[in-house]
């Protein structure tokens, strides 16, 4: 935790393995509404294993590293029509999503590197939101290999965590809409 904080992280914090929620209902909102990211990167649902999988792979895990960092903007809805493509973008390049969602990434990416370090060899992080390492992914279909192999990661919502629920349960809320910061979220399974 004091390596998180150091590296970046605004709030860190060991959890037992159980308190991470799986549920198929995160990687539903993938679908509902559509998400533009869906099934055109390789990080991204249906890119990835099933829900049921991770959740038996995460089962053999006893703890996991929960951090957060947080951006002081204001995240709050202010369209005036129903939520769509451009509402999105719009939400994005105001807040600066892209520059905290590489932020967290690189967290995660060395949070994974140190505990790997301290023994724990089945170390896997889990970022927030889709990945922002590339403009354009690689098509899935494609076949071509990912460009960034040792930076990528899923995020939670892909592999099916309630991170709400998960942070809740950790004492670390997230809230979704706030006009004071964002909060943004990952995890590294430490095995």
């Amino acid at each position: 935790m004091k390596a998180a904080k150091e590296h970046g992280a605004t709030r860190a914090k060991i959890i037992p393995a159980r308190d991470v929620f799986v549920d198929k209902r995160p990687r539903l909102k993938c679908l509902v509404p559509l998400c533009s990211s869906y099934g055109r990167r390789l990080l991204c649902p249906p890119n990835l294993m099933p829900v049921e999988e991770f959740k038996e792979i995460l089962d053999s895990y006893e703890n996991a590293l929960l951090l957060q960092i947080e951006a002081g903007v204001d995240s709050r809805d202010k369209s005036v029509k129903h939520l769509d493509d451009n509402v999105c973008k719009n939400v994005e390049s105001e807040t600066g999503a892209t520059e905290w969602q590489l932020k967290l990434l690189l967290l995660v990416n060395e949070m994974e590197a140190i505990a790997f370090k301290m023994g724990f060899y089945f170390a896997a992080g889990l970022s927030g939101g889709e990945c922002c390492l590339c403009v354009d992914c690689v098509s899935p279909q494609s076949g071509e290999p990912c460009l960034h192999p040792f930076e990528a990661r899923p995020s939670m919502e892909a592999m099916g965590i309630d991170v709400i629920r998960t942070c809740r349960k950790a004492g670390m809320p997230v809230v979704l809409s706030s006009k004071t910061n964002v909060r943004w979220t990952g995890l590294v399974l430490l095995g």
